[in-house]
């Protein structure tokens, strides 16, 4: 399950997936400077423990993580927001993968710093800073800025300006990255809403290495009372201009995906069909199907992407057809379980992999305020995983190795 749902574009939606603290408080707009920097601004403190076993071509390691977030509440419109990661490394087992804690995370990182503005009458939304973002290809924190206009009658427009790029969940903490362009990457889409909830979403995205320019369609219609059906079609054009030779210090991974894609430069295509069923906000359910051309799209989900999956390497390579299929159930964002599986079939090799995660929040201290309400001091968090990648084609994985399975758990703690 995708987290569209989860990352609106606000504030405290620019939590991270597992990796940060989590809040679903419904914020106002405060009307004084005390109430906006202090009583209804929000904090978090968390330390956690996370474990990843590792079956095959990747890392075992435990460690702790301290994080911290504080993010005021809006005021005349402003807000804004700081978080950091600490990573500390406990045990390590490269596997003969050749790999270091410090291949995985980085140790320390300002992941969230921003300025945020919006004008709800005039339908203006600006960020700036780093941030989570979530637009197409382009879900991974950015560091840049993103302008959406919303003043139109049945019509969003929005640009990003992304400058660096860093995923980050509790097995991974990359720094902002700028190995797609030195000079920035820019996407920019329309969004119009029309009869019969139809939704078309035209979009262009520019970057140092290609450029994709697509269009994606969607009609959501109910089956039953508390039933919602969501079909999506999704169209790309991909147009190469690869180096055939990389600044320093570009991710190594990054350079032979670019690499293999010097085979075939010319034009290519994506088709990308999903069909959605939704029950409440509480079951989600996908199937989809995604082809791509001889020549490939090898590097455009590097700073993220939308579909059901963390490890999708060889989706979207040359020849490659995928079939997939995932299914979400979230409990008031209390318990939360998500499962997914899909098979890739190249020319060169076929690859099949499968995420089961399972996550819950609980109270360690609530104590009732003179009014007789009951507020959490202190919460806990734990969760688990596995996942199987088996991959026996010559498509790289931007974030792992080719053949490995991994058991996750976490446990944190948060103030």
């Amino acid at each position: 399950m995708d987290k569209k749902g989860l990352l609106a574009f606000g504030l405290l939606p620019f939590c991270l997936n597992a990796g940060t603290p989590q809040s679903y408080e419904y914020k106002t707009t405060s009307r004084t400077i005390a109430d906006a920097l202090w009583f209804n601004a929000s904090h978090e403190i968390s330390a956690s423990i996370f474990y990843q076993q590792a079956f095959g071509d990747d890392l075992t390691f435990l460690d702790a993580t301290f994080l911290a977030y504080y993010a005021t509440d809006r005021f005349y419109g402003f807000r804004a927001a700081a978080g950091l990661i600490l990573a500390a490394p406990i045990l390590q087992f490269s596997n003969g993968t050749g790999e270091t804690y410090e291949d995985v995370k980085q140790i320390f990182l300002f992941n969230t710093i921003y300025a945020d503005y919006l004008h709800e009458k005039l339908g203006i939304h600006a960020i700036a800073g780093r941030y989570k973002s979530n637009e197409e290809w382009n879900t991974y924190y950015s560091q840049g800025f993103a302008l959406t206009y919303n003043g139109l009658p049945y019509t969003s427009l929005h640009a990003t300006a992304s400058y660096g790029s860093a995923f980050i969940l509790n097995e991974y903490v990359t720094p902002f990255r700028t190995d797609l362009s030195s000079f920035g990457t820019y996407y920019l889409r329309g969004t119009f809403a029309l009869p019969f909830h139809i939704e078309i979403q035209p979009y262009v995205y520019v970057t140092g290495f290609f450029s994709a320019y697509g269009m994606r369609g969607q009609i959501g219609y109910h089956v039953a009372k508390n039933i919602k059906m969501e079909t999506k079609l999704h169209i790309a054009g991909y147009a190469k201009y690869y180096a055939n030779t990389f600044p320093v210090n570009v991710n190594h991974k990054f350079e032979l995906a670019a690499l293999a894609g010097l085979s075939n430069q010319n034009m290519s295509g994506i088709a990308w069909l999903e069909q959605e069923l939704q029950w409440y906000d509480i079951l989600e359910a996908k199937i989809g199907l995604i082809g791509v051309t001889q020549s490939g799209a090898e590097l455009i989900d590097y700073y993220g992407h939308k579909t059901p999956f963390e490890y999708n390497v060889g989706m979207f390579w040359g020849g490659a057809v995928t079939t997939y299929g995932s299914v979400g159930f979230n409990w008031n964002h209390i318990f939360e379980i998500e499962a997914g599986v899909r098979g890739s079939f190249l020319p060169t090799g076929n690859i099949v992999s499968f995420e089961i995660k399972g996550e819950t929040d609980f109270p360690i201290w609530r104590q009732r305020n003179r009014y007789g309400a009951v507020k959490t001091y202190m919460k806990g968090k734990v969760g688990v995983s596995i996942v199987g990648v088996y991959n026996n084609s010559p498509a790289i994985n931007f974030y792992g190795g080719n053949n490995y399975t991994l058991v996750r758990g976490f446990f944190r703690i948060s103030i």
